[in-house]
Formats: C-alpha cells, structure tokens, sequence
C-alpha cells in the first residue's frame, strides 16, 4: 500500500508526525456530501469548528486503485512506471497536503492554499526522487522532474485564480527542484538534500514562497 509508505516517507524526511492518513480517507459520496461533486482526483476537505479542524482526504477510485497496487518496497523503481506515475503523484500531492496541514495546524500556524500546493508539488518531487535514488536510478532524476512538473496539462474547469495558483505553485516548486537537484542530487549529497528539504518545510507563507522563488531563478 503506497498511501502509509507516502506519509512514512514524509513523516521521516521532515520529522514530524501526523494521525494514519489513512483513517481521514472519504469515497466520493461522503466527499459529494460533504463539498459538493469533487472536481478533481483528489482534494483535501476541511471544515472549521469550535473543537477544531475536521478533515477528509478524497481520493478518486483509480487513484486509490494504483495506490494499493504498486509495492513501494519492490527493488525495481515501481512509483515511477508512466503508466502509473500521474496517478501516484496525485496520491503523494493528497498525503502531503494532509501532513502538511495538520503539522502546521498542530502548531498553530496558518497554511495558505498557494503554499499548501507548493508543499504537495515538491514533496511529490521528493518522495519519487529519493525512491529513484535509493535503486541505483539517481540518474533518472531530470526526466522525473520534467515528467512532474513541465509536461503537465490543468483541468478545463478551473477558475482563472485557481489555474493560476497550480501555475504558480506548479513554477516555484519545479524551479526548486531543479536547484535541488543540481546542488545535492547529482552529487549525491543525500543527507544535504534531507537537510535543505528539512530547512524549507519548516518555512511557512511568505517565507517559504520567496524563499523557493529566489531558488528557482538561481
């Protein structure tokens, strides 16, 4: 089961921790019940009250479907497999908007949604990179990235704020790879990479925004 591995991954990677993910996922009638039709393969809910959050992971059934059926712990680079790849990622963007909602939250720290995107894009990055990298693929690295972040296509129904906030996010992370990957990923610093992505997660709102902006143009 890929979804746990993800938030396993992530959860070491940034050391935090966070409730099973897995206990937060909804099908679509309770998503539909909830916000409406989901207009996407997946979406975080949330909903505000007085005893705090309540949120829901909506993942479509042909990503749930690719989750279960890829073994993240198979010796050949799976996760990465382009008949499968859109479909995972879409899987690591849900957990990692999860994780990285309920972390911030647990601090008492705001999460915009334009950051809350940039966290998905990179962490999605990263989760595939490393698994690449840890199965002798390192090298594979660039068309990872090219694949994640430059062949990509928005859904039709989107809003013009909307497609612009996944551009944008899509830009800054997609820089902030490639700055991550020229730095520590082709010298195969891999403890620098955990440290910078370390560094970086802990950045909330404005900071986080120029700081992955000011990489992406380096």
């Amino acid at each position: 089961m890929t979804i746990p591995f993800f938030q396993a991954e992530l959860e070491a990677i940034y050391g935090v921790r966070a409730p099973a993910v897995e206990d937060f996922l909804v099908d679509r009638e309770r998503a539909r019940a909830a916000a409406g039709e989901p207009r996407a393969l997946e979406a975080l809910l949330v909903r505000e009250s007085e005893e705090g959050l309540e949120l829901g992971l909506f993942l479509a059934d042909e990503v749930l479907f690719a989750a279960r059926a890829a073994d993240p712990h198979d010796r050949r680079p799976l996760l990465t497999a382009p008949e499968v790849l859109p479909r995972l990622a879409c899987a690591a963007e849900g957990v990692s908007h999860f994780v990285y909602l309920v972390t911030r939250a647990a601090a008492g720290l705001p999460v915009s949604l334009l950051e809350l995107e940039v966290q998905a894009e990179v962490d999605k990055w990263a989760l595939l990179v490393l698994h690449l990298w840890r199965r002798g693929h390192r090298g594979a690295s660039r068309a990872l990235r090219r694949r994640l972040f430059e062949r990509v296509a928005y859904l039709p129904h989107l809003a013009p704020d909307e497609r612009e906030r996944y551009q944008l996010a899509n830009r800054l992370a997609g820089g902030y790879a490639r700055w991550l990957e020229a730095r520590y990923v082709d010298g195969a610093d891999a403890d620098g990479l955990l440290r910078e992505l370390r560094q970086s997660y802990r950045m909330g709102g404005a900071e986080k925004l120029g700081y992955l902006g000011a990489r992406a143009l380096q």
